[in-house]
């Protein structure tokens, strides 16, 4: 499960990432991701806040071009939140990545924190419990679709 705003490190730099994910999933994995609306307020505000001079919603829909065949892949499930994000989070069954927002730092400067559940309390939990409260609020993505608009 991960949520963040484009991922850009994963389907940017690692360009077979969907067809490595689509194959975990056809494998059995169950994969959930939820990106920021490239339309919504929030995006415009964390553009801002990071001085990307408007290329956030950008980068947001270039890695929604970059799902190829993942989009409608069996046990992965892609959506767009309006949720503004302070971090963003990777999670892996019972590990995680944070990364917290660092004032005026882009996305790849923000530290990144690695968790590990090793009990129902704690600060593994708090995010895991903040990734399910996003994820219930994701509108389904549509290959190459938002809002009507070719990603």
């Amino acid at each position: 499960m991960d949520v963040g705003y484009a991922y850009p490190i994963v389907f940017e730099l690692l360009p077979d990432a969907a067809d490595v994910v689509a194959a975990k999933c056809r494998n059995g994995t169950r994969v959930r991701l939820a990106f920021a609306d490239p339309d919504c307020a929030h995006v415009v505000e964390r553009d801002a806040l990071e001085q990307m001079n408007g290329t956030l919603a950008g980068r947001i829909r270039n890695a929604l071009s970059m799902l190829g065949a993942l989009a409608d892949t069996s046990g992965c499930e892609i959506g767009l939140h309006t949720v503004h994000l302070y971090n963003s989070v990777f999670r892996f069954d019972d590990q995680m990545i944070v990364t917290p927002y660092l004032v005026r730092a882009r996305g790849y400067q923000h530290t990144a924190l690695h968790l590990r559940k090793l009990s129902p309390h704690g600060m593994f939990s708090s995010f895991a419990d903040q990734v399910e409260q996003i994820w219930g609020s994701v509108a389904p993505y549509s290959e190459g679709v938002v809002h009507g608009q070719t990603a």
